[in-house]
């Protein structure tokens, strides 16, 4: 028998029988390498050779790595490479904390128990409390009956307890037969329970969403998500509205490569009233191909026009094409607002010095039939990039289209633009321009050959001055451009798009622009630019409207205004102005919108204060953020928007008002740190 007292310092290579057991010992979760050294201090210290037990007791501490060890008491056996711990035990590693009054570990298959046991998960903030914990893997836990919870205090503001938990450290957390509750009331019951402990895309269900809508009736969502690969994942939804029935939905997202992704959505629901399928799709893919070849699909379509009226917008939150915006809680009504749905299919080569393509553009009507809408299937063209030697330059684009409508005039038409440009000087530049435009068409329904043939003038003179004072530099930017375009008959085209009628134009634009920038971050920049142009045409409104385009920026204040002034009637005719007062507790702000030809006079009022609030002396985790738009002519107010999100340490609550002329909806949301948001939703 051998016995000691104090600390050791021991190398595995050196006392590798005692060494080894404690080391495996402590790869609890986390692994730490065998070349490291260990420190073991206790009181007591002493080894049975007639069993092979090795016992450590009082205060021991072992230190490997960074990963520690605290217990009363600690054995060893030396021949099962069976390891037994108690009383008041804590063990740390970068990952975990566990503390326990008893665990037993076999070093060898790296399996045991912890009695009474604790386990924090440090990147989550997830508390776990049980009675028994048992290792069933390297980072794997199973746990009978448990508590979780993301809160640090005693009692928890929330807590899930569940039956059958598994836990895979730096993974996910599952278990069955869960209930939220909030302090000791039960909320929420799950027959099975999933959430995720890392940041990692991890296979598992989605939080629900339930609410209710005046259209669609009371609601549920419910999502499964799929991570199939590093660069494959897919999320399938099930989702019941009380007005509709159930409804199926797919998202499948794909990374072949940084220029080659994609996406696919497809939602189907029952409607009831009348009783019909309804689909929606969208999808993109972005192709980089070999020889300088790349393209991309977009597809947006729905089956029915009245789609978005009837479901409003069914992938917001769910769909992750950057430029389909969703609004805060999922809901979106973009979507809703729009005339046309658009779908393309673009694919470009690129040259040397310029590209060609082809491009097959379909647009779909929400306001009714689409047979009268002409469709581009397909379009090539060839694009010219500027080519330049000395004073002289040269561009040209050249374009076929082949234009399908169901009910209404078709045919092809191929147009021809080149431009030839002359470019003299730097101080003072004179460029002129001069372009040949030649459209030919080949109608259909009824049959007939028509060919447009104009040239247009340009001829424009720019000039630069700046001074650099200490702090900022000041630049002039005058110009002066004259434009021409004679007058064609194109009274026989059909109006495909907007280059199927150049109007005729022959007028001088003329312009100011000044810029103030600041030489250091942060500080102020304005431009002011004023513009106008006259028109030898319009003998009776020669001069259009002046345009002032202000905008200045700085860390205090943001301020834009675009306004155009009629010279003929002496009034604004439209004028669209914002200015933003701008703290690092808050903000305030106020604009107005204004076009004459719409009788639109709007005002817009918002202000915001940052999280924490202070309310006499003390910092409430509080935000709150408003905006109001008012009709002046009358219409009162057009939309408010109230917003505030009060933080706890884990857990969170947002209210949201939104007041229409028509109704109002309030929304909440319950942010549980680590699980996500419950929505709830309350419309009028």
């Amino acid at each position: 028998m051998m016995r000691g007292n104090g600390t050791f310092r021991i190398r595995p290579k050196i006392y590798f029988c005692l060494l080894f057991l404690i080391s495996h010992f402590l790869f609890l979760t986390y692994p730490v390498s065998a070349e490291e050294s260990a420190d073991i201090t206790a009181l007591h210290m002493e080894h049975i050779s007639r069993t092979n037990i090795y016992i450590a007791k009082g205060s021991v501490k072992i230190v490997l790595g960074t990963t520690t060890l605290l217990a009363d008491e600690i054995r060893l056996d030396g021949n099962t490479s069976d390891v037994s711990a108690s009383g008041n035990i804590v063990y740390e590693d970068p990952e975990v904390i566990i503390k326990a009054e008893r665990i037993e570990l076999n070093t060898r298959t790296k399996l045991g128990t912890i009695y009474d046991g604790y386990i924090l998960i440090k990147e989550s903030n997830f508390h776990i409390r049980t009675e028994n914990i048992k290792k069933t893997g390297e980072k794997t836990f199973f746990l009978d009956n448990a508590i979780l919870t993301s809160c640090d205090a005693d009692p928890p503001g929330w807590r899930i307890t569940g039956k059958s938990i598994t836990v895979s450290q730096g993974k996910s957390l599952k278990g069955k037969h869960s209930t939220l509750r909030v302090k000791n009331i039960p909320v929420l019951y799950s027959p099975y329970f999933w959430a995720p402990l890392s940041k990692e895309r991890e296979t598992g269900f989605l939080f629900p969403l339930f609410g209710y809508s005046s259209t669609r009736g009371q609601y549920f969502k419910q999502g499964f998500f799929w991570a199939i690969r590093d660069n494959h994942d897919a999320s399938f939804y099930l989702d019941y509205y009380d007005e509709k029935g159930f409804a199926e939905g797919l998202d499948y997202r794909y990374l072949i490569s940084p220029e080659s992704n994609g996406e696919l959505w497809i939602y189907h629901v029952r409607d009831n009233e009348p009783s019909r399928s309804l689909f929606e799709i969208k999808a993109y893919h972005n192709q980089k191909f070999s020889d300088d070849i790349s393209g991309y699909l977009k597809v947006h379509t729905v089956n029915e026009h009245d789609y978005y009226e009837t479901m409003d917008s069914t992938s917001a939150g769910r769909f992750g094409l950057s430029s389909w915006k969703t609004s805060l809680f999922g809901f979106a009504s973009e979507e809703r607002l729009q005339k046309y749905l658009e779908s393309n299919l673009h694919i470009s080569k690129s040259l040397s010095g310029g590209r060609t393509y082809i491009l097959a553009q379909g647009r779909q009507s929400l306001e009714g039939s689409s047979k009268e809408i002409p469709q581009s299937v397909p379009e090539i063209g060839f694009i010219l990039n500027t080519r330049s030697k000395k004073y002289f330059s040269f561009n040209m684009a050249v374009k076929g289209t082949n234009f399908m409508k169901e009910e209404g005039q078709k045919g092809q038409r191929l147009d021809i633009f080149p431009n030839i440009y002359f470019s003299y000087g730097r101080l003072v530049n004179i460029t002129q321009r001069v372009g040949v435009r030649d459209t030919l068409y080949a109608l259909k329904k009824p049959a007939a050959d028509k060919n447009r043939l104009l040239f247009d003038l340009g001829t424009s003179l720019t000039t630069k001055f700046f001074k650099k004072y200490e702090t900022f530099i000041h630049l002039v930017e005058p110009s002066l451009e004259y434009e021409y375009v004679p007058s064609v008959n194109q009274d026989d085209i059909s109006f495909f798009d907007s280059a199927d009628f150049i109007p005729q134009t022959s007028r001088i634009n003329y312009a100011l622009t000044n810029r103030i920038s600041g030489l250091s971050s942060g500080t102020l920049e304005t431009r002011l630019r004023l513009s106008q142009s006259y028109s030898f045409l319009d003998i009776d409104r020669q001069f259009s409207p002046a345009l002032a385009e202000a905008a200045v920026s700085s860390e205090k204040v943001d301020l834009t205004v675009n306004a155009s002034y009629d010279v003929h009637d002496n009034n604004f005719s439209e004028t669209i102005s914002s200015v933003k007062l701008k703290h690092d507790k808050g903000y305030v702000g106020a604009g107005k919108n204004y076009r004459r030809s719409s009788s639109l006079d709007q005002v817009i009022f918002e202000a915001g204060l940052y999280m924490p609030i202070k309310f006499f002396k003390t910092d409430l985790p509080l935000d709150f953020h408003g905006k109001l738009w008012y009709d002046l002519n009358g219409g009162g107010i057009q939309e408010l928007n109230l917003r505030s999100t009060y933080e706890h340490q884990c857990w969170s609550l947002t209210v949201l008002f939104i007041k229409k002329p028509s109704d109002y909806q309030i929304l909440f949301a319950i942010g549980l740190t680590g699980l996500g948001n419950l929505e709830l939703v309350s419309v009028r």
